[in-house]
């Protein structure tokens, strides 16, 4: 944790706590420890907690926990709150959501717990389809293999699966499959809370637009060749970049937005986050892969693509962790007059 002092919206000193969890649970200090600490550690200002803390809890990373130890203590902080951050840890529930909510996405089907093999898929869900781990982060389990078109496809994907990843139990939340969507990805990034469109910002969304030299079911982020660990995967021909970012074609971009906000809607965003989209290109119809709750935040466009949604939009990173910050304050302040 570190503290920094900033400017709220009404021109008051603010201090800034961040709270950073990551690595294994065995490196974290004792969250609610510090947590705990910060009120006494904020004489003079009032303390609002950036929150970085981004984990499963599957895996032992702390993520939900720390936001509901907030809550219970009264501290202000940026990002999800406990509904937003539980809806989309699994892409199950946000998918269930979205379907609830009328927002595009591709269609799906639930993997049931244990299954070795699943008759009858690619009747009901039409290939080829993408085998996901239901609860991950940072394309972990997603591979180029897991793009499947036959029923054996899927079932040895499914057993290396279940297997785990890395010493990641990735079957433990939930495996899906959901029908492959081939075209260009898009993503969005919305600060703000969904229950207040007027005063939520969203930013222009870009495109990352994928190697040309790949075939068209390898464009997207594998695990391999994201992180470059190349263990089942080669590298691009040529050593190419995997992607490329670009703004989104003028003639989309509102479409896109549009998508986007419902989706932020469909699982009560607060705080921020980035939407995921891909565009079939033989229908040009819009899905939403997921709004991925407390996203890594970063100008590094090789971190984040929030680094590339800010340099197209012609904003900076000081100005979005501004209204990141200004967001939580008036959260804050709002839950403060409802309680009088």
């Amino acid at each position: 944790m570190s503290e920094q002092t900033a400017n709220g919206h009404d021109g008051r000193r603010i201090g800034v706590y961040v709270c950073h969890c990551g690595g294994n649970i065995s490196d974290y200090v004792d969250v609610e420890k510090v947590v705990d600490g910060i009120r006494e550690a904020s004489d003079g200002h009032r303390p609002v907690v950036f929150n970085l803390c981004d984990g499963d809890e599957v895996n032992g990373c702390p993520g939900i926990s720390v936001v509901r130890h907030l809550d219970a203590v009264g501290l202000p902080y940026t990002g999800a709150d406990e509904h937003f951050y539980d809806i989309t840890t699994s892409k199950i529930t946000m998918k269930t959501a979205f379907e609830v909510a009328g927002v595009p996405t591709s269609p799906w089907e639930e993997i049931p717990a244990g299954a070795k093999r699943v008759n009858g898929l690619f009747a009901r869900v039409p290939g080829p389809v993408i085998l996901k781990p239901a609860v991950s982060a940072g394309s972990l389990g997603i591979g180029c293999k897991n793009v499947v078109s036959t029923p054996k496809e899927l079932h040895a994907q499914l057993k290396a699966l279940r297997q785990g990843v890395h010493g990641w139990s990735l079957a433990d939340g939930g495996l899906f499959v959901e029908r492959f969507v081939t075209g260009p990805e898009y993503t969005t990034f919305i600060v703000g809370n969904a229950r207040a469109s007027h005063r939520a910002i969203v930013y222009p969304p870009v495109e990352r637009v994928f190697n040309a030299k790949l075939p068209p079911t390898e464009r997207f982020l594998s695990f391999d060749r994201l992180w470059e660990f190349y263990e089942d995967e080669a590298p691009v021909l040529g050593g190419g970049d995997l992607w490329q970012y670009a703004p989104a074609p003028a003639e989309l971009k509102d479409r896109i937005m549009e998508v986007s906000w419902a989706a932020y809607e469909a699982v009560g965003g607060t705080g921020y986050g980035r939407v995921d989209l891909r565009m079939d290109e033989a229908s040009g119809a819009l899905y939403v892969l997921e709004v991925n709750a407390q996203c890594g935040l970063s100008e590094d466009e090789n971190i984040t693509s929030i680094g590339a949604v800010i340099r197209f939009a012609g904003t900076t990173y000081a100005a979005v962790v501004q209204a990141i910050l200004e967001e939580a304050v008036r959260v804050a302040e709002e839950a403060v007059r409802l309680s009088a």
